[in-house]
């Protein structure tokens, strides 16, 4: 049995333990406070399991609460006495009494969840960015903080004094609460770490039950690498098979994953492509194969946390072949690679962070429900549904930027423009006064006049001619099957990526 899906259960004997593991543990036994960062679905949650049982083994108490389970909608109290409440039931305490008075000092809480006198207590917090609210967040993180200085002072028995923490996650810890306020600050940090070939061939004999496991293992190891996730997906696939047939079903999954992608592949290209600075680091990396370090910019050390990439001396390299592989035929990392029709062109949604420029709440649903709605599309070879997509996706960006404008400033620029570039309304059905009804060709001749962030708003005249291509009279004029339109939609794409970095 291999495990995919969540932590690999704490009686397993499909795990194998890691340097990481070993470090947290003895950072942990000697008292000091610890952050642990690493890619997500690699072994982060399923190591902590063990140390909180060999802490307990220790004469610890260990308390173990994941904040990706907290409930939506929580306020500062009510988000204060969930985790006091996780925490007495990973104790075995006593049934949780509320402090009296307003509830919002954790301090108090801890308090009335962990009972004293009595051994130091190690409390996991699992997911440490799941705290959706920025100002909830930043209070909670930073009540822990103060719990720490509290500590050095505080009076035999009181819970600082026997209190300690260990955070866990994949995060950017300098942004994700402020700085003078962080317990992150006072930390001990620790990164995962790969399985290494060795882990990879034990790991391989007790899942396929068998001794002669070393050509599998190199086969695997060789594609994906150390990544535990990746490294159980591929000997589920395997199975129950020996020899060529096994070789041959590993080569296919390999295969399909480059091409097709999968949750895991998403996760980390979404993260990627998302952010401007990591896609700029990914391009030059999948152009070159390498990408020198900068150990001082967070950006490079935070491609490392999410998985992409490692350190390898003075460069920063692909974490695994197959990573190297898709990232090198990515055309959102790589805008220059248009692949041959019928194949697959992995695209990777966006999360709704990556859409905040956009002011208007509903136009910016509609984008990202319409950006993501091609990702789709052109991912399930679509290539039409995805060109419309991306068009809606384009409009929704450029009506919310254009009602954005100062008063005065629409009308200001439009007088600048010579007969050629000035936009020409078709009244009544256009309104020079309301931009939401104008058509695509006129919101794109005025927002190429208006400045984005960085300058001028460059928006390819190429692209509104596959937003027109769509229109069933056009498509017939200049007909092409389906399996011929990928050029087309995977440019859409980019061009639309270019549009999103000069308004945001």
């Amino acid at each position: 049995m291999t495990h995919t899906n969540g932590p690999v259960p704490p009686d397993s004997p499909e795990y194998v333990a890691r340097r990481f593991e070993i470090t947290t543990f003895d950072h942990l036994l000697k008292r000091e406070w610890v952050l642990l960062l690493g890619p997500r679905q690699h072994g982060k949650t399923s190591a902590l399991l063990r140390i909180r049982n060999r802490l307990r083994e220790a004469g610890l108490r260990c308390a173990f609460v994941d904040l990706q389970a907290l409930p939506p909608g929580q306020d500062f109290r009510m988000l204060l006495e969930w985790v006091a409440r996780k925490i007495a039931a990973s104790l075995q305490a006593p049934p949780l009494v509320p402090p009296e008075g307003r509830g919002d000092s954790f301090e108090e809480w801890l308090n009335a969840a962990i009972p004293m006198p009595g051994t130091p207590v190690v409390i996991i917090i699992d997911e440490a960015s799941a705290i959706r609210d920025e100002a909830i967040r930043n209070s909670f993180f930073g009540q822990i903080r103060a719990l720490k200085s509290a500590g050095m002072a505080a009076e035999p028995g009181a819970v600082a004094s026997v209190v300690q923490f260990a955070f866990s996650g994949t995060f950017r810890p300098e942004t994700l609460v402020d700085e003078l306020n962080s317990p992150f600050n006072v930390c001990r940090r620790v990164d995962t770490d790969d399985l290494t070939l060795l882990n990879v061939i034990e790991l391989s004999r007790i899942t396929l039950g068998r001794e002669d496991v070393d050509r599998i293992s190199n086969l695997i190891y060789e594609a994906v690498g150390g990544q535990p996730h990746l490294v159980q997906h591929m000997l589920a696939s395997v199975i129950g098979l020996e020899g060529a047939e096994e070789e041959a079903v590993l080569a296919t999954e390999i295969e399909r994953i480059a091409q097709d992608g999968s949750d895991h592949i998403d996760s980390i290209f979404g993260t990627v492509v998302g952010d401007k600075n990591l896609t700029q680091i990914a391009s030059v990396a999948a152009a070159h194969g390498q990408v020198l370090n900068d150990p001082a910019n967070v950006d490079y050390r935070f491609i490392q946390v999410i998985g992409l990439l490692r350190r390898e001396r003075a460069n920063l390299v692909f974490r695994n072949a197959l990573y190297q592989r898709i990232a090198q035929a990515s055309t959102q990392l790589r805008p220059e690679q248009i692949q041959a029709p019928g194949i697959a062109s992995h695209f990777y949604p966006l999360t709704e962070e990556r859409f905040s420029f956009i002011n208007d709440a509903q136009y910016r649903e509609i984008c990202q429900s319409a950006y993501n709605g091609a990702v789709a599309a052109i991912n399930a070879r679509s290539y039409r549904l995805a060109l419309v997509a991306f068009g809606v996706a384009l409009e929704a960006m450029l009506i919310d930027f254009l009602l954005r404008q100062p008063v005065g400033a629409i009308p200001t620029v439009i007088a600048t423009l010579n007969r050629a570039q000035r936009p020409n309304f078709n009244p009544p059905y256009e309104d020079a006064t309301k931009p939401e009804t104008w058509r695509l060709v006129n919101q794109m001749k005025v927002a190429r006049a208006l400045r984005g962030a960085h300058g001028p708003v460059e928006i390819p005249e190429a692209l509104r001619e596959m937003r027109n291509f769509v229109h069933p009279a056009e498509m017939k004029n200049s007909y092409h099957p389906e399996s011929e339109l990928q050029p087309e939609a995977v440019a859409a794409g980019g061009l639309v990526g270019i549009v999103m970095r000069d308004i945001a």
